[in-house]
């Protein structure tokens, strides 16, 4: 294993100063200026560069500083510059944002997002396995990352490329928040699609338990590479240990050769088929029979996750977050003797079985065939016709009342045989009893929790229908954070602005979807700094019911039509920039997404204001 896959631990290496050219490199204890502000921490040390955590007293946020080692070779350096180059052009809510560039003490270092959380590694280090919604969860996070790297067109050594491959996707190049949000890092041997940069021929890039058997064989990698990667990663999560934990470097080498590997359904954990089938296919030596692209696994996982949980992958990861759990180790599952002969014993009782009971059983068949041909000729069968299938009702008794005819005095009444079945003076009638909305509901969802039947209402946009079930929902529940949410929601969807602006302003929830409607109220009513307010507070909330993608796109986008309002108001140099600032990050967030409408208002709109003045 080469140097650079190599990690040393953070207290050993605070005690090492590295020297060249009389830079020695802070061990994070004391406050130096940094980037845009002051050291405050290490964070981590890899075998190219540090990781410190800096303050920025102006802005007020923490942020992270990566710093190439002063014992860089001219290789090393060049990759960072790539890296620099590749991550600067790439936003995404899944991939770690570069905020700015530069060089301290001669040394050139990344200044980017601090994500207050954890690397997955780490995660699985101290959690084992994790549950089959949880990673999958992840993995769909890590899967947008890549469907917007893949497709990302940008210019870079003054040539437009389209898509970058990671080549180095491993847990501890992934971060989870603890909101639930996962970032994509470390594009440090990224590297365009269609083209070779700074990597030497016949060189083996990357962290060994997770190349695709491509790299080693020193092929050309493609977006494939990456989705092998990834279905390394998931076998991780689920399974709680790497697919291939040998520690002998030759061991290693021989299985990764092979791609030999233990099977899932080796391991005691219970998981969807489909869901093991598409790790399993992921991980597929011949990348032809691969998994093709990060879209068609979205597409895929997309259908399983929303199969094993309602919740968004981001609620339920920040579910998962919030919550201490005990590591969970997996084991392979054993073969039980007493089965094992059980089933030989079986088998054998079956051959002795099958050789004693044919002959009677065949003498059995022909006497029966030969009585049924005698009886047909003799009998005529008629038919049975099918039982109707009916199902229990819930039915209510109508009962009607025959009034006795008198008896005319002085005649006879000539008797009348009577009907062998007389019909009873009550006669019982059953009419089926209409049940109520929530009733409806809890059969057609098989589940009486009135929280799921609300959410999957508002899912199928049956806005009516889930405020009708808001209305029985106990007291607790009805104010909880997510019921408030989601009545928001039904409100907006049925159009009734004045009681959501009634709701909106009565009420103060911790969340960016909450802080969005508010603000998008106040535009409504002219009321443009409340709203901008609002969308300030929504950017520092995390929406635990809705995808951080969408809410980023979402507050992007009432905050430029905020702006643009604000420049209608008072056209000025300030309030012309502010605007084209806001509507330019729209069309950043939409580069994969041309046709989207936002995409084509940020357009209209930027020409528009451009042009005046």
């Amino acid at each position: 294993m080469s140097p650079e896959d190599k990690r040393i631990s953070i207290q050993d290496q605070s005690s090492i100063k590295r020297v060249r050219n009389a830079v020695i490199l802070p061990d994070g204890t004391k406050k130096e200026p940094m980037g845009s502000g002051v050291i405050t921490g290490l964070l981590g040390v890899g075998g190219m560069a540090n990781v410190y955590e800096i303050w920025n007293s102006q802005l007020e946020v923490a942020r992270a500083v990566k710093l190439l080692h002063p014992n860089y070779t001219e290789d090393t350096k060049q990759r960072f510059q790539t890296e620099i180059k590749i991550t600067a052009k790439l936003h995404h809510p899944n991939i770690i944002e570069i905020h700015a560039v530069g060089q301290w003490n001669g040394l050139p270092y990344i200044e980017m997002e601090r994500i207050q959380g954890q690397t997955l590694e780490k995660i699985i280090e101290d959690r084992g396995a994790l549950p089959v919604e949880v990673a999958m969860s992840i993995g769909i996070m890590i899967g947008r990352a890549l469907r917007y790297a893949h497709n990302q067109e940008y210019v870079i050594y003054g040539k437009t490329y389209h898509g970058v491959i990671h080549r180095d996707l491993k847990p501890s190049n992934i971060m989870v928040s603890g909101n639930g949000l996962v970032k994509l890092m470390d594009f440090g041997i990224a590297r365009p699609t269609d083209a070779s940069i700074h990597t030497t021929d016949g060189a083996i890039l990357g962290t060994m338990q997770y190349l695709s058997p491509e790299q080693l064989d020193g092929k050309e990698p493609d977006i494939r590479t990456d989705i092998y990667s990834l279905g390394t990663i998931l076998y991780e999560m689920v399974a709680g240990r790497k697919a291939f934990p040998e520690q002998n470097v030759s061991k290693l080498m021989l299985s990764k050769i092979k791609n030999e590997f233990k099977p899932l359904e080796q391991f005691d954990i219970r998981l969807p088929p489909k869901f093991r089938r598409l790790i399993h296919m992921c991980m597929l030596q011949d990348r032809e029979k691969r998994i093709q692209d990060a879209m068609n696994f979205l597409s895929e996982l997309g259908k399983i996750h929303r199969g094993v949980t309602p919740l968004s992958p981001e609620q339920e990861l920040a579910r998962f977050m919030g919550v201490d759990r005990e590591k969970i180790t997996v084991k392979l599952r054993r073969k039980n003797p007493f089965v094992i002969a059980g089933t030989a014993a079986l088998i054998l009782a079956s051959v002795y079985g099958i050789s004693y009971y044919i002959p009677k059983l065949l003498g059995s068949l022909f006497e029966k065939s030969r009585s049924e041909v005698s009886a047909e000729k003799t009998v005529t069968e008629t038919p049975q016709l099918p039982q109707e299938i009916t199902r229990p009702e819930t039915v209510r008794v109508v009962v009607e009342k025959t009034e006795p005819v008198p008896p005319v005095r002085g005649k006879k009444v000539a008797s009348r045989a009577l009907p062998k079945n007389p019909v009873p003076d009550a006669v019982i009638k059953k009419e089926p009893v209409p049940l109520s909305l929530v009733e409806q509901l809890q059969s057609r969802y098989g589940t009486t929790d009135l929280m799921v039947i609300f959410t999957r209402e508002l899912e199928n946009r049956q806005y009516s229908n889930a405020l009708e079930v808001y209305k029985k929902l106990s007291a607790a529940e009805a104010a909880s954070d997510k019921a408030m949410i989601y009545r928001i929601r039904a409100l907006k969807g049925l159009g009734k602005k004045s009681e959501l602006n009634q709701l909106l302003l009565a009420t103060d929830i911790k969340d960016g979807e909450f802080y969005l409607e508010k603000a998008r109220a106040f535009q409504g009513q002219g009321k443009i700094n409340e709203a901008l307010r609002n969308l300030e507070l929504c950017s520092r909330a995390p929406g635990l019911y809705i995808s951080a993608g969408t809410l980023r796109l979402e507050r992007l986008y009432s905050t430029a039509r905020c702006r643009s309002a604000l420049f209608d108001q008072n056209p000025s140099a300030a309030t012309k920039r502010a605007a084209l600032d806001s509507w330019y990050e729209v069309k950043s967030e939409l580069q994969t997404s041309k046709d989207h409408r936002y995409y084509k208002e940020a357009d209209s709109e930027m020409q528009r204001i451009a042009s005046k003045g």
